[in-house]
């Protein structure tokens, strides 16, 4: 082998040993990048088997709810029984104590009709009712509400318009008085132990009358 040839030969290796080692290098960061991005991928996964972690915050609920706001009161757990009066036997006044005075001023059986949707013909009692003012201020009649019941459980009695019906309406003015008369149907051996009352203002006692009827 002459000189050239050798010095030929000797000039090429330095080179080959030179991109040898870039290969190397490569193959060695593509193995790092690569293990890198398995393990951190692997360490975002949840264990299957593991429970849920303590330190997760519970998702806010959706909606346009103030969360500060009090929650809804349940209807049910909400007594809603009106205040009432002492009773008094029907024959007697009921005064609420404050110039306001209720009288059954009549009571007579009658046969009641029925002539509206829900109403029950047959034996029934009609109750005169009249209200005196004695107070500062006008009463609102409109806001009245008359209701009877019978025996000691106080079985609601059915409503009638006739005959005779005529609520109470209007506006009681001060020192004035005003009748109204209700039409209940109650059977005759039921009228022993019948209830009415008389609720004239949204938080105020009720009137109560109680005892025989017609």
């Amino acid at each position: 082998m002459s000189m050239v040839e050798a010095s030929n030969g000797s000039g090429r290796s330095p080179r080959r040993r030179i991109w040898l080692w870039a290969g190397i290098a490569l193959a060695i960061v593509v193995a790092i990048i690569v293990y890198v991005a398995l393990t951190s991928g692997n360490g975002d996964e949840t264990d299957p088997g593991a429970g849920p972690s303590s330190s997760a915050t519970p998702t806010a609920p959706s909606g346009d709810a103030d969360p500060s706001a009090p929650p809804t009161p349940d209807p049910a757990a909400t007594p809603g029984t009106m205040p009432e009066l002492a009773p008094v036997s029907p024959d007697a006044p009921a005064d609420n104590g404050e110039g306001l005075v209720a009288r059954i001023s009549a009571m007579k059986a009658v046969d009641g009709e029925a002539v509206q949707a829900g109403e029950i013909g047959g034996p029934a009692v009609q109750f005169t009712l009249s209200i005196t003012n004695d107070t500062d201020e006008a009463i609102d009649l409109g806001l009245i509400a008359v209701n009877a019941y019978i025996g000691e459980a106080r079985t609601p009695a059915g409503g009638l318009v006739r005959p005779g019906g005529a609520p109470f309406e209007g506006t009681l003015k001060a020192g004035d008085s005003a009748e109204g008369v209700y039409v209940y149907t109650i059977p005759e051996d039921e009228r022993g132990d019948v209830t009415l009352t008389i609720d004239y203002r949204a938080g105020q006692p009720a009137f109560v009358f109680r005892g025989p009827a017609g």
